[in-house]
């Protein structure tokens, strides 16, 4: 979200829609497991439509190049992308985008990821972890504000990324400074699953 507020503020590039890559019943996003109706209304509160491409996880990629053709006969030229410093993954989407004839943005790219967690906070936004991957991080994470107080636990524990860069924590945003109103939302019964702590919100 960090990313898109970045881009939103500058005169670079214009913001015509999301993508999300969601299971492929298209009820759920693929990789933190989101309700299709909550990211639908986090998008009609930044008033930016989204756009879901359902798919699995071995076919990803097909789709992904799938919807990005589909997407630039209505003039897309790029995406925008949230990497902080994943080099492999960077790699990865600079292929993907090269092959399908679009330009990358990566506009968080190698920079500390405790000044962008402070960023984050600074700039107003307001999100909540949903998920927490177990051997890594604590259950009690589950559902906890990303504020202040969040990152500063963080930042004592070894080997955590304040931003979760690793997969050690998913967060949903539901406010901030590129929300028209903040995203409604309630919380469900915590689970577990694929080695993770989950909380649905809906």
């Amino acid at each position: 979200m960090l990313a898109l507020h970045r881009v939103l503020s500058g005169k670079e590039h214009q913001v015509a829609c999301l993508l999300n890559m969601c299971a492929e019943d298209g009820l759920r996003s693929l990789s933190h497991g989101l309700n299709r109706g909550l990211l639908e209304r986090q998008s009609q509160a930044m008033n930016i439509p989204v756009f879901f491409q359902p798919t699995g996880r071995a076919n990803y990629e097909t789709k992904l190049k799938e919807v990005i053709a589909r997407l630039k006969e209505d003039g897309i030229e790029g995406g925008i992308f949230g990497d902080i410093y994943l080099e492999a993954h960077r790699v990865w989407i600079e292929r993907v985008c090269r092959e399908s004839g679009i330009i990358p943005v990566f506009p968080l790219w190698n920079e500390n990821t405790r000044s962008l967690a402070m960023e984050f906070v600074s700039q107003g936004f307001k999100a909540l972890t949903i998920s927490v991957r177990q051997g890594v991080g604590k259950e009690e994470w589950l559902g906890q504000l990303l504020d202040n107080s969040f990152f500063s636990m963080l930042e004592e524990l070894e080997g955590i990324d304040p931003c979760g860069e690793n997969g050690e924590y998913h967060s949903f945003v539901f406010d901030g400074p590129i929300f028209e109103q903040p995203v409604a939302f309630t919380r469900g019964k915590p689970y577990t699953g694929d080695n993770h702590w989950f909380l649905p919100l809906v």
